[in-house]
């Protein structure tokens, strides 16, 4: 018989093994990932050969049990033995048993096993321990990698910024489909309560758009309605708090979310989902790979996902299909990974409707856009990403990708209430959007010391290249009014329509940018500065009736830009991490209208300035991270109404944003996981000509969001609850009167109930509980009336998985 241990073998190294019996909770299932949690459980140092592993199962565990009696029921039908050197570290061997030479593994004492049945020579391997990775799995709520706050993997105890970690397993917990479901449970962070077709959200203060949201890297799209991120097709989704453009460039100030794929790994767990649920959800899902050559180095990876459902609100749909195929190659020094996705998406979104008329209040579940409308979008993507170790602390990365959409919007607004005190007028339109983009990015990481300094040193470039096309098509006939109490719907004349809107925009973004984080023993320093060159090219013609010629307005404009980041951590050996740093933000003004202020001059970028201090614990033994931060965010070169001309428009506005953030992720009792966030926002708009909006608070900002999420496991059974509150909630900016109008408060209550048995697990995930009905997005239309829309109701979602 002939035994190696590979560059792929499964590694897992985690300090502190308890040494009395402890509770565990490990599912039936494959016996490699089953092996990785209970490691992670455990605190146990385990070797073990990955291809020992293929296609073997266990029979799971659970109850209180001492760490190696546990790992050797875990084991018993695996035909495998556990080999212990004398020093705590593990490893696991075939039978029958066989003489093995001394294998060295990085962080791990050689080990030696004897028996007789004859030796095999094996060359020596080295083996470097690594349990987490910034794009791999991670077992429970608490990631303790990060590869979105810098452009090089470190500890998130080593970040000067905010970060928030949202991983798989708390995905699937919840049952998240969209960026909105995924941030409910996240300090700092408002999703949109109607959100289905972009993927805002509004973090510390401020919206990020489209420019805000990332994909492994690198930006996904530059107009927020071409294409949403499926939660099923993710590893991981990490929130950068704070402004990012010393490591990304252009971008708002309240920060980033970068989305990290799923990717090929050798201990895949496969696995296949059926999911039904309210508004006649049906769902099927697939997640399938592993090894595509006998020595590992060869990957696959499929993830496909087919989705039919409506909403809450009449004729909105939610469909999607989704596929995903993956694969990728490596040695001891390289790597290479090419992800592609296709995804088609039938949604909308929700005019707000909701208002208390003469006649009584609006249908909840109205639709402004009535039959017909709605979003039908349809992307392509292909990424390539590569690394290569020049030599020991010297590696060079690079990825590319190339992104496709299209988005057909068929739309019907809201244009103020009707004469009758009851009814809506309407005004539609047809919006075929379509979007080309290239970004890559390529930099060196340097790891070396001067004197008793340590050095990891990232310098690089990147660039982004989109090319938007938008039209608008107005309706020849018009849209019938709709009665917001008996709604009788009436589907417009689509193809009835002319051209009044072409927008095409060129956008080019270079950045050079270099990262120093520097150790002096418990000491972090980190440094950072960045050079971006942004160059736009607009056409907008525009024309007012069908018998009207175009004009058009043609805008040229360069924006360069420096930002920077300086940051200090200090990491106590009683976990204790404090840090504070200072950073800054750009992001060019664009706009389809002029390209200058009121004063002939051209618009300058919007620049953002944050000061952050904080402290992250870590506490010894236990998978948890507690985090307090403070931040004060300011925007500037906001563009307000000029004082001497209301049409025109000047850079003088001003929003600040101080917040405090409290968040706490962890298994903090034997099998019990606990997320708790509580944040406290004062943000203002401190400078702007329109009247009474100075003094006021930006909209979709609620002064306090606060939750908590706790799930139980207990003999193959997951009981789940969360609570969410929030209150003091602006709808939108102070009006001229003086007045502001708010949305609800509100409180509601998630839960889940959960059941594994063997290979398989049955989940019920219910969203506002006992459906508990509120006003978000409150605004002012045409006419002065404030309208709101009605938040997220109850949404019952049952699945059955099997993995293996």
């Amino acid at each position: 018989m002939h035994l190696r241990f590979t560059p792929l073998a499964l590694t897992l190294a985690l300090w502190g093994a308890p040494l009395l019996a402890a509770p565990v909770d490990i599912p039936a299932g494959p016996l490699a990932p089953a092996l990785t949690r209970y490691a992670q459980q455990q605190g146990l140092h385990l070797s073990v050969d990955a291809a020992l592993l293929a296609g073997k199962t266990t029979a799971g565990l659970h109850g209180e049990v001492a760490p190696r009696a546990g790992l050797q029921q875990l084991i018993q039908d695996a035909e495998l033995d556990i080999v212990e050197d004398g020093h705590g570290n593990l490893s696991l061997r075939a039978r029958p048993l066989v003489t093995l030479p001394v294998v060295n593994v990085t962080g791990i004492r050689p080990l030696a096993v004897v028996a007789s049945a004859g030796a095999v020579t094996l060359p020596t391997v080295e083996v470097k321990a690594n349990p987490e990775s910034a794009t791999g799995t991670v077992a429970g709520y608490v990631a303790r990698k990060t590869g979105s706050a810098s452009k090089s993997e470190q500890d998130v105890t080593e970040t000067v910024q905010g970060v928030a970690i949202i991983t798989r397993d708390q995905l699937q917990d919840q049952a998240a489909q969209s960026v909105s479901e995924a941030t409910r449970y996240t300090a700092g962070v408002r999703p949109f309560d109607s959100a289905l077709t972009d993927d805002d959200v509004v973090v510390r203060g401020f919206n990020l758009t489209g420019a805000g949201l990332y994909r492994d890297g690198m930006r996904y799209v530059h107009n927020g309605f071409m294409a949403n991120l499926e939660m099923y097709g993710l590893e991981r989704l990490e929130i950068i708090k704070g402004p990012a453009s010393v490591t990304y460039g252009q971008s708002a100030p309240g920060g980033i979310v970068n989305a990290v794929s799923k990717r090929p790994h050798a201990q895949q767990q496969n696995e296949v989902q059926l999911t039904a649920g309210s508004h006649q959800l049906w769902q099927g899902a697939v997640d399938v790979g592993g090894q595509l050559s006998s020595d590992g180095s060869t990957l696959f990876r499929l993830t496909a996902l087919a989705r039919e459902a409506n909403t809450q609100w009449e004729y909105l749909e939610n469909n999607r299909l989704y596929v995903a195929p993956a694969i990728s190659w490596q040695n001891e020094r390289s790597k290479l990974t090419l992800l592609a996705q296709y995804q088609r998406d039938d949604s909308g979104f929700i005019a707000p409707y909701y208002l208390e008329t003469k006649a009584g209040p609006a249908k909840s579940s109205l639709n402004v856009a009535g039959p017909g409308s709605g979003h039908h979008k349809e992307s392509w993507s292909l990424t390539a990403e590569g690394e290569h170790q020049l030599q020991p602390g010297l590696t060079l990365r690079a990825k590319a990708r190339y992104m496709d959409g299209e988005n057909q919007r068929y739309e019907i607004r809201n244009r103020g209430l009707a004469s009758d005190g009851r009814s809506i007028n309407r005004l539609g339109m047809v919006r075929p959007d379509d979007e080309q983009s290239w970004s890559g990015d390529l930099h060196l990481e340097s790891q070396f010391a001067t004197g008793a300094l340590q050095h990891t040193l990232t310098s690089g470039v990147d660039y982004y290249d989109s090319t938007l096309n938008l039209r608008i098509f107005s309706l020849n006939g018009k849209v019938a009014p709709l009665d917001l109490v008996q709604p009788a719907y009436s589907a417009p004349n689509w193809q009835d329509n002319y051209l009044t809107d072409h927008y095409i925009a060129q956008q080019q973004q270079t950045g050079l940018y270099l990262q120093d984080q520097i150790r002096l023993g418990n000491w972090l320093f980190s440094l950072g500065g960045r050079y971006d060159r942004v160059k736009t090219d607009t056409d907008y013609d525009a024309r007012l009736t069908a018998k009207d010629a175009f004009k058009r307005s043609t805008f040229r404009r360069d924006d360069e830009a420096f930002t920077g980041r300086a940051g200090v951590v200090y990491q106590h050996a009683s976990g204790l991490s404090p840090y504070a740093s200072f950073s800054t933000s750009f992001q060019p003004v664009l706009s389809t209208t002029t390209a200058v202020d009121a004063y002939g001059a051209p618009f300058q970028p919007e620049t953002g300035r944050q000061f952050e201090a904080g402290v992250r614990y870590a506490p010894a033994g236990l998978n948890a991270l507690l985090t307090a931060s403070y931040f004060d965010l300011t925007k500037r070169n906001v563009r307000t109404q000029s004082a001497e001309n209301p049409r025109l428009e000047v850079q003088t506005g001003e929003i600040r944003s101080r917040g405090l953030e409290l968040e706490a992720k962890g298994e903090v009792l034997p099998n019990f996981n606990l997320i708790a966030n509580y944040a406290f926002i004062d943000a203002e708009v401190t400078r702007s000509n329109r009247p009474g909006e100075a003094g006021g608070s930006p909209a979709y900002v609620p002064k306090h969001n606060a939750s908590v999420w706790g799930k139980y496991s207990w003999a193959g059974w997951e009981f789940g609850a969360g609570l969410r509150h929030v209150r003091d909630i602006p709808g939108d900016v102070r009006q001229a009167n003086g007045q502001q109008p708010m949305d609800d408060n509100y409180t509601v209550v998630d839960a889940l109930l959960a059941y594994q048995f063997k290979q398989w697990r049955a989940a019920l995930n219910v969203s506002n509980l006992f459906d508990h009905e509120y006003r978000s997005q409150c605004s002012v239309q045409r006419g002065g009336q404030t309208f709101c829309t009605i938040g997220y109701g109850r949404d019952v979602r049952a699945s059955v998985s099997y993995r293996w």
